[in-house]
């Protein structure tokens, strides 16, 4: 049998020794008693062997492999990405909720106070109505029609027919599954806060809101124009207003229309912009 010693270099020493296929063999060199140092001149260095447990590898074996998968560090993104979206959802949410709560509640010195960014939140896409809980039927319809004066390219003015703005709108609005506010409120807010601010008898003023009012309802008439190709050639307006009660179902008469005519309002260079 060949010892270890006596192995040829090159060549794999034998492995038929006792106890080699159980174990592990670590060569320890003789330490010095004097200096605790191994020396490098003892010819026959301490063989001690470290005894294998079954199932397990020795820690010498054991890759290290302290590398992160991709798919961990990817995991790990999206992780972070979803936690910081609904952490903004949340506060989105906070924030809207806040808003609409100022701008439902009775009047007080929080709601003044936040009165412009309220507003600014809410218009005009989250509008909410008290309506909605206390319910305020309506007993008429009623429908807003113009009519204007246009100067033509030889100085004379004609007269046009009766427009339903009114109309219009509700041409819009039917079939659309996403109709416009515009469509929906525009004109009819605009006659509702004129008739609020003026009196029926005589047109007159009422309040300091009235002239505004008026100025509003002008330049909404002048635009409406304008998209009908009027351009700047528009003099003056007229509206009026037809209004309709709400007859019962069973009614056997039609309900009678009348009308609210204003005068003529002379156009300002401010109605074309």
């Amino acid at each position: 049998m060949q010892s270890p010693d006596d192995a040829v270099p090159g060549q794999p020493a034998d492995r038929s020794r006792p106890g080699s296929e159980t174990g592990a063999t670590v060569g320890v060199s003789a330490a010095d008693p004097a200096t605790g140092r191994g020396t490098e001149s003892d010819p026959d260095p301490v063989i001690a062997r470290i005894p294998e447990q079954s199932g397990e590898r020795s820690p010498v074996d054991v890759p290290i492999d302290t590398a992160v998968p991709a798919d961990e560090r990817r995991s790990t993104a999206v992780r972070s990405i979803s936690a910081l979206f609904a952490v903004l959802a949340i506060l989105v949410t906070l924030v809207h909720v806040f808003f609409v709560f100022l701008h439902v509640a009775p009047n007080n010195t929080l709601t003044q106070d936040y009165r412009k960014p309220t507003g600014t939140w809410i218009y005009p896409y989250f509008e909410q109505n008290w309506a909605l809980f206390a319910p305020n039927p309506m007993s008429e319809n009623f429908r807003v029609q113009a009519q204007s004066r246009v100067r033509n390219a030889d100085g004379t003015i004609v007269e046009s027919d009766w427009s339903d703005l009114t109309g219009d709108d509700l041409k819009h609005i039917r079939g659309n599954p996403y109709p416009s506010k515009a469509d929906q409120n525009m004109i009819r807010r605009a006659w509702s806060s004129y008739a609020d601010a003026h009196d029926a008898k005589d047109e007159s003023a009422i309040g300091a809101r009235g002239p505004l009012t008026q100025n509003y309802l002008r330049r909404i008439v002048v635009h409406r124009f304008q998209d009908a190709g009027a351009n700047r050639s528009v003099e003056s307006v007229r509206v009026r207003v037809a209004t309709t009660p709400i007859g019962r179902p069973d009614a056997k008469t039609k309900p009678e229309t009348s009308y609210r005519m204003l005068g003529w309002w002379e156009t300002k260079p401010d109605d074309f912009r």
